[in-house]
This record gives structure tokens, sequence and C-alpha cells, in this order.
């Protein structure tokens, strides 16, 4: 069983988790990165601000490769309407778990997939909650002192050492790791971008 496309699919994200999610259903695609600034916009709410990165990120890509189709995706980790970043030491990577400990926060994902030479431009967005568990002092030690948590947002990964966190999960898995698989393969599906043979 496979996956075959109608156009060519390009991944505008260096992204090492979304390019091994879209391998893992059997999708073909080349990677090209965007350098879009990703800055927040005072005021912006979590969705527009993933929205309008995904957009942005996909559009850049698609204005140089007119005739293919490019998903560009943004996710964003929030808990008392502060967005958390990827933490660049062990003391931002403590405070992020202090954060999250014992508590539910929000993982946004805005993806957009597009074709400039249709003038296509499709966006959504998926929101998931994630609660974690409990987390004790030399846990949070541990997980600071493993190179697991410094590129992610959010300072976890789902997939990873991090999941021993994760006490439950509502919504989607896969948007938790940076990308909605079953949303995107559905929009594919209604743009006839896809077959399953």
């Amino acid at each position: 069983m496979t996956i075959s496309l109608s156009f060519p699919l390009i991944l505008a994200s260096a992204s090492p988790r979304r390019k091994e999610l879209l391998h893992s259903v059997g999708l073909k695609f080349k990677i090209i990165e965007s350098d879009v600034d990703e800055s927040y916009i005072a005021g912006e709410s979590p969705q527009s601000h993933v929205r309008r990165l995904s957009r942005a990120k996909a559009a850049a890509i698609a204005k140089q490769n007119p005739k293919a189709l490019v998903l560009g995706a943004d996710t964003i980790v929030v808990i008392d309407d502060l967005i958390l970043g990827k933490p660049k030491n062990k003391k931002q990577a403590r405070e992020m778990m202090q954060r999250l400990n014992d508590r539910r926060h929000i993982v946004f994902t805005g993806f957009t997939i597009a074709r400039a030479f249709s003038g296509l431009s499709k966006t959504r967005v998926i929101r998931s909650a994630v609660r974690f568990k409990k987390i004790s002092a030399e846990e949070m030690d541990w997980y600071a002192n493993c190179s697991e948590p410094y590129d992610k947002a959010g300072g976890y990964a789902v997939q990873g050492m991090g999941a021993y966190f994760i006490k439950a999960i509502h919504g989607s898995y896969t948007n938790v790791i940076g990308l909605p698989l079953c949303e995107t393969l559905e929009e594919l599906q209604k743009i006839r971008a896809v077959q399953f043979r």
C-alpha cells in the first residue's frame, strides 16, 4: 500500500519530527526550509500566530516552486496565556517544566497547503490538550541534563523521554509532535492531491 501524490510535495520546514511523520505514512517529498521571521506580534492570539506563520512559510516556498504543493507548519505550546518557545539553557528548561508540572497545557499547530500555480492556499489550526504528571526536582534535573528539551517548543518531546511526564492527551497526538497527520492528509484528499493504492 502506498500514497501517491498528484503534484510534487515540498515540506517548508527543517523539523526532523515533521519529516519523520510524513515519511511514516509513505509520502515522498523534498525539504526546503523557509526563512520566515517567527517573531510574535503584540496582541496576536496563539491561533492567529500559528495560522500566520504557517501561511507565510508555505507562501514563501510556493512562490519559488509554483507547480509544487507546499506544506508549511508552525507549532506552539501555551499555558497561562504564555507561549513557551524553545529553552536556550538548563535554567529555562527547568522553568518550563516547573510551569507545566502537574498541569494541563495546550498545543496549537497551524498548517497550510499552498500551490501558487493554481492559487491554492488552505490553512487549518489544530488544538490538543496535554496533561503533565507531578514532576519531582530529581526528574526535572534528569530531563534538563539530557539534550532532548532544547530544540522543542515547550521544552519537551512527546515522542521521546518527555513521554514519561505525560498523563493524558486530548486531541491529536501527532499535533503535539508537530504536525496533525490525520487533518493534513484529509486536506490533501479534499483537493484530490493524494491517492491511496
